[in-house]
């Protein structure tokens, strides 16, 4: 990263960047994203900036000397790498697994949650407990341990949090929002078609996954 940084503060000194810069390299070269409808660290002004026309042309030139590409998907922003090795690209896409469970959770739930939603994780927990169905959708969802029902909800609000898909509006309630970016969530998640392909034998089914 450190040869990444070098080559970043030396592309381009001659032009005139937005003074936001760092903030938005520093944001999207985590793998997260930008939303127009995030509001903690001055997300939204983020969004703004390199939505601007004249900045968006400054700064693709500029990340594009360090292989990295911005991307603009239905209100908000993120990097993709240039000639990525599609070992990566397989790698981040069977990283997107883990959500389809959890999609499904939140589509199937009375009051669906989708971008700009609001939600306590208390209020999943107490209709999945009420609803045996949910109750098992949520039961089945990997990698997760917690022996609650609220606190499984909590490890997968963090989850999102971290991966910038939600954000935690008020610490206090516990008020989480949906961020535009998890309509980039869905499209991968509903572009991995499971299969079954006959095993070797031609007796047993074998598990697989398309990327579409």
């Amino acid at each position: 990263m450190e040869n990444n940084e070098n080559n970043y503060n030396e592309s381009s000194t001659n032009v005139k960047l937005p003074k936001q810069t760092h903030d938005i390299f520093a944001i999207m070269a985590r793998g997260h994203f930008i939303s127009s409808n995030g509001s903690k660290d001055g997300m939204n002004r983020l969004y703004d900036v390199i939505n601007n026309p004249d900045n968006f042309d400054k700064l693709q030139a500029y990340f594009n000397v360090i292989k990295y590409n911005i991307e603009r998907g239905n209100n908000f922003f993120y990097f993709a790498k240039i000639d990525e090795a599609n070992s990566l690209i397989e790698k981040k896409l069977e990283t997107f697994e883990k959500y389809i469970d959890i999609i499904d959770l939140f589509a199937s739930m009375d009051n669906k949650i989708t971008i700009g939603s609001r939600f306590r994780p208390s209020e999943i927990a107490e209709e999945c407990n009420a609803n045996v169905r949910l109750k098992q959708k949520l039961q089945k969802i990997p990698l997760y341990r917690s022996e609650t029902l609220s606190n499984k909800v909590r490890e997968i609000c963090d989850l999102m949090t971290r991966d910038s898909f939600l954000e935690r509006e008020d610490e206090q309630s516990e008020t989480y929002k949906v961020l535009d970016s998890y309509s980039y969530l869905m499209d991968i998640v509903n572009s991995i078609a499971i299969y079954e392909d006959p095993g070797t034998g031609g007796t047993e089914p074998a598990g697989g996954i398309i990327y579409n």
